[in-house]
């Protein structure tokens, strides 16, 4: 198959929505596609894997998120059409139940040097099949209205200093995704098909590769909310880089380089090395905002294209530290000793937010009053501060919402939003629930309230409210990862060879710079 790489650019940014048709099921696509990379750079090029139905032109147009009017992407421009053929059939490992398509690159897309950072959509078009028609004639084959395909990646800039991370949980994405979604043989960390169809827990992987499309229309799940806060962030102007979860397990994110990292999706499946990242970051006074809930829950492996996480002690990697894939409160690092707050349940329909400590800086911008409450804003998930586990060290935490809501078993649980401040000054909020960017940017949801004590968060972060200068913050996480190694109390011995070698980078670094 001949690699192409002939992109049209449009003439100025077109804000319009794509048009991909929601699909019953995989086994219907007229086409299915994944990019070689989660996040690539301007300058570099990231390859499109394609499979079709049946042999057809395909043109891939290149959307970006953000506020474009009334729209939430701009069409950028699209390829030449490209002659392509049926791919493999999906690979199943029989051990790990781990997916795998194996399909030759199609499309090269070289990323134009001036293209800003942020979350893009490749869309793939089905131009026409053998019939010289968009779609198969509907007799046995594929629909005419399958014949596009969604590709999720980031454009990052990581050697850019600017005020906001934003951090796109590709992890979380894969983890969730069950493609090929056809009844028989999608698989993801959840759930495999039985031989009825059916959806089963004891049919799950244990690992996930990236080297496959997503389910259904190629949009991850969950992928609309973390749009939802992009779009919004862009509208107040704010000046934001973009990274993917695996930007944060390599090392390639320097958190000095920004006032604070947003998490602005469900952010579940955290390997060593994203933790460590993100450790850094609070030891050097890097704020951190969480606008979803159940956050660096499953400890994972990234091993190349894939990972791994049993979800039990059946893990048979038992030395490789900080430990097996279970939950890191199984590791005895919960989250909330983070994020302040943890997981508790699924949350059943949806329940109000209600509003507590109105007197506290962060309401006080958007005018609540005691009792006030914000309706249907916690769904999904929740998350509240749990006593039996390690509480977060801070010196100042504030719980900024209780809400009472029913849980999946019909029982009643309370769910908390958080705000804390680190020892190294950082702010780290936790929203405690999934609907919080709904709030922010989702048509006929917003709140306006929500919006005005968000940007009264963020306006403190940028404002580099207890921030020192780059050296004063690689001192502060030098002095905390070495508080936390010599305090038995703090993590538990499985951790500390993580801690000793934070603490050896940071002391590397310093040295470096002096």
């Amino acid at each position: 198959m001949r690699l192409l790489d002939g992109f049209a650019p449009a003439a100025t940014a077109i804000g319009t929505p794509p048009d991909v048709p929601d699909l019953s099921d995989d086994a219907r696509a007229a086409v299915k596609g994944f990019a070689s990379a989660t996040a690539v750079a301007p300058g570099e090029s990231v390859d499109f894997h394609i499979d079709v139905a049946e042999p057809r032109e395909i043109v891939v147009e290149i959307y970006r998120v953000g506020a474009y009017g009334e729209h939430r992407t701009a069409l950028l421009g699209s390829s030449e059409p490209v002659a392509v053929a049926p791919q493999p059939a999906p690979v199943t490992d029989p051990e790990t139940g781990m997916v795998t398509c194996l399909w030759e690159p199609a499309w090269r897309l070289n990323v134009p040097a001036d293209w800003k950072s942020g979350a893009y959509l490749a869309v793939l078009r089905a131009k026409g099949g053998a019939d010289g028609a968009d779609g198969a004639d509907g007799a046995g084959g594929t629909d005419s209205a399958t014949g596009a395909n969604y590709v999720p990646f980031v454009v990052r800039n990581l050697r850019r200093r600017t005020s906001w991370l934003v951090v796109v949980p590709f992890a979380c994405y894969q983890a969730y995704n069950m493609y090929p979604f056809d009844n028989a043989r999608g698989k993801n960390l959840y759930y495999g098909f039985d031989e009825n169809g059916e959806q089963s827990s004891k049919l799950r992987a244990s690992s996930v590769s990236f080297r496959r499309p997503y389910e259904l229309t190629g949009m991850p799940r969950e992928a609309e909310r973390v749009h939802d806060f992009v779009v919004w962030a862009e509208r107040q102007g704010y000046d934001m880089e973009y990274a993917a979860s695996a930007d944060l397990n390599e090392g390639r994110v320097d958190p000095l380089n920004y006032k604070g990292l947003i998490f602005p999706g469900h952010d579940e499946y955290w390997s060593a090395g994203m933790r460590k990242t993100l450790v850094k970051a609070l030891d050097s006074g890097v704020s951190t905002v969480f606008l979803q809930a159940n956050n660096v829950y499953w400890h994972v492996r990234y091993e190349g294209s894939t990972i791994t996480c049993f979800k039990s002690r059946q893990d048979p990697v038992k030395t490789r530290r900080p430990g097996q894939t279970v939950m890191w409160r199984d590791l005895r690092l919960p989250e909330q000793e983070l994020l302040g707050a943890q997981y508790v349940s699924l949350v059943k329909g949806d329940a109000p937010l209600v509003v507590a400590n109105t007197d506290h800086w962060f309401w006080q911008a958007a005018g609540v009053s005691a009792g006030d409450t914000f309706p249907g804003l916690v769904g999904g998930e929740a998350d509240s501060v749990q006593d039996k586990f390690q509480k977060a060290d801070s010196t100042e935490f504030t719980i900024l919402a209780r809400s009472a809501y029913t849980d999946g078993a019909d029982g009643t649980r309370e769910q908390q939003t958080v705000l804390h401040r680190k020892p190294s000054g950082a702010w780290v909020f936790d929203a405690g629930t999934f609907f919080w960017p709904m709030a922010l940017g989702r048509e006929g949801f917003v709140d306006a309230r929500i919006e005005a004590a968000t940007a009264a968060l963020l306006a403190r972060i940028a404002a580099g409210d207890g921030l020192g200068s780059r050296s004063a913050r690689r001192r502060a996480a030098m002095a905390a990862a070495l508080k936390r190694e010599a305090s038995p109390s703090a993590v538990s011995a499985k951790a500390k060879p993580v801690v000793k070698r934070v603490g050896r980078k940071v002391k590397h670094t310093l040295k470096r710079s002096s």
